[in-house]
């Protein structure tokens, strides 16, 4: 929002006991206070607790500044009933202030405005051309090995790939190029774990990614943020460089061709 609003949007940080006065961040142009919530898992109990309590403790403070309060969640799957009327309760008894709601689609909105610059700067540079045909073991190496060496989980059967498993998946356009573009240097992935002296440690990535893909799968994630946690899962949670998201890109459309991660459709002919 900084960046989508420069000199315009303040982060608020909290301060000692004072905190942040129940504000994590204020656009001024538009009179908008912004509260987030980002739970591991969202309880219904305790969301509503979180609404009520901090929209009616900003009030105090902050009722003069702002005409819409926005309760900011990291709910992919969108908000429980109770708390959407929750919010129109708020709005009803406090008018003319607005109690609303942003959750993905909206900051995506705002992402999508940003400059190209601007999307470097938080995601770090683009993919070029060069960097997908620069792809070589080296790279696959240095983002596979400390997976190789976790501790052994359940190991998946492996069988190939349904040609209708990108749709089945309901991944979308931009997930599926990127797939495409790993496609043509998956070789270069299953060369790299061929070549290992201790071929245990093919099996502890294959079944270290599917357990990962498992877990994302539970949280209830959509099946383009499935995909963006397997490539954090792989490339770590600094912004990778060009060629690392190349080399990411090659070892999940391996993963995917391989089966280890999402799922085969269930009436698919499939080779035993």
């Amino acid at each position: 929002m900084e960046l989508r609003y420069p000199g315009d949007f303040a982060r608020v940080t909290p301060w000692g006991r004072i905190g942040d006065r129940k504000n994590d961040g204020y656009l001024r142009s538009q009179r908008k206070l912004f509260q987030c919530y980002a739970p591991r898992e969202m309880d219904l109990k305790a969301t509503l607790k979180k609404v009520g309590e901090d929209f009616l403790g900003a009030l105090p403070f902050w009722r003069e500044h702002f005409d819409e309060w926005i309760f900011t969640h990291n709910d992919s799957s969108g908000l429980a009933a109770d708390v959407i009327k929750l919010l129109l309760e708020l709005s009803g008894n406090n008018k003319p202030l607005i109690a609303t709601h942003w959750g993905y689609p909206e900051l995506l909105t705002e992402f999508k405005r940003l400059s190209d610059s601007d999307v470097g700067s938080l995601l770090g540079p683009g993919l070029v051309l060069n960097d997908v045909v620069s792809v070589g073991v080296v790279e696959v190496r240095q983002l596979l090995e400390h997976i190789a060496l976790l501790p052994e989980p359940l190991i998946t059967e492996v069988k190939p790939v349904p040609p209708e498993k990108l749709e089945y998946n309901q991944l979308s356009s931009g997930a599926e190029t990127l797939l495409r573009v790993g496609m043509t240097k998956a070789e270069v992935v299953r060369k790299y774990l061929r070549g290992l002296v201790d071929q245990t440690r093919h099996d502890r990535v294959a079944a270290a990614f599917r357990k990962r893909y498992e877990e994302l799968k539970a949280e209830g994630r959509a099946p383009d943020d499935i995909f963006a946690g397997l490539q954090k899962f792989v490339a770590g949670d600094s912004i990778p460089s060009p060629s690392h998201q190349a080399a990411s890109f090659a070892i999940l459309a391996f993963l995917f061709e391989e089966c280890e991660i999402f799922e085969r459709p269930l009436t698919s002919n499939i080779r035993e």
